[in-house]
């Protein structure tokens, strides 16, 4: 057996591993997203709500309601690109199916926002009710 070939055949250490083979890869061209008027008009009327929503909240926990806006504003951002991303690779939707496809993108983050903000208003009721400081 040739040197070389009993080389490249005998055990390498974790530290020093055998050259990888070089592949000439290319990534994925960039696509642009296509934001229609509707798509636009869904992200501010979910971020009016959320908005109107932590205002409810401002009077009784200001910092709460600054929380879930920044928190929710966030959320709402994430779940609307990721649903134009969808919408990307899938044929044209009717409006209807577009707005049940954002509210499905958002509906586990409402939830868990939802209930983020009502453990954290029981515990500051609980706290001004039931210790006395």
């Amino acid at each position: 057996m040739p040197l070389d070939q009993k080389r490249d055949s005998a055990m390498h250490d974790v530290y020093d591993p055998p050259p990888a083979p070089e592949i000439d890869w290319e990534g994925p061209g960039r696509e642009p997203l296509i934001v229609s008027r509707g798509d636009l008009a869904c992200l501010i009327a979910l971020c009016l709500l959320l908005f109107l929503a932590s205002a409810a909240f401002w009077r009784s926990e200001p910092i709460v309601a600054v929380i879930a806006a920044g928190a929710g504003s966030l959320i709402v951002m994430e779940s609307w690109l990721t649903a134009l991303g969808s919408f990307h690779r899938r044929p044209p939707l009717s409006l209807r199916a577009r707005w049940t496809v954002f509210l499905a993108a958002l509906l586990p983050w409402i939830v868990g926002v939802a209930a983020a903000v009502a453990f954290l208003l029981a515990l500051f009721w609980a706290s001004d009710r039931f210790l006395l400081i």
